[in-house]
């Protein structure tokens, strides 16, 4: 009888491992394109508008404003399931994007290198400043956003286990009005 008890205990954890990772409420991811194209998107920004979509990428730079809202701007990096779930960089630069975020976020969480994930709509390019020089982003209003204080290490850099490891601070925050 212990022996099957060890065994179930074993199955249910590897179970658990493989599951895939819910960062959001499954009303936020309900109408997210699958199969949306970044490369594409970034080409012809305004040509898509209010698709739903879900990226992941890197924090470049951060800006809070006045009116409550927060304007991040990102290095898109594909979202993997392992050895970590989150956005992974894999040594290959896909281009850059904006987030506008109506809700407040602490501002540990928005310094460069972070991680980050979006689930939002695309609306018209926003023109943003990128160390100090003009640019003309494609943007998503976000309806949540994931975020990771990496300060610019992989996720996977974290084992959340064990004595001694380092915890890595993630949080999930939801826009607070569209």
């Amino acid at each position: 009888m212990k022996r099957c008890s060890v065994i179930l205990v074993a199955v249910l954890v590897g179970v658990a491992a493989c599951a895939s990772t819910q960062l959001f409420p499954r009303e936020v991811m309900e109408g997210v394109d699958p199969a949306f194209d970044f490369s594409r998107w970034r080409m012809v920004p305004n040509q898509a508008l209010e698709k739903k979509i879900q990226l992941g990428g890197s924090i470049m730079q951060s800006e809070r404003k006045e009116d409550g809202h927060v304007i991040i701007v990102a290095t898109q990096l594909p979202i993997v399931e392992h050895p970590a779930y989150g956005p992974k960089d894999v040594g290959k630069r896909s281009g850059e994007f904006a987030i506008t975020f109506q809700g407040s976020i602490e501002p540990p969480l928005l310094q460069r290198g972070n991680r980050v994930i979006v689930v939002g709509t695309t609306t018209n390019a926003k023109v943003v400043s990128v160390d100090e020089i003009p640019r003309s982003l494609p943007t998503v209003t976000a309806k949540c956003l994931h975020i990771w204080n990496t300060g610019g290490r992989d996720i996977a850099d974290f084992p959340s286990y064990g004595a001694g490891y380092e915890t890595l601070e993630e949080e999930t925050f939801c826009a607070t009005a569209q």
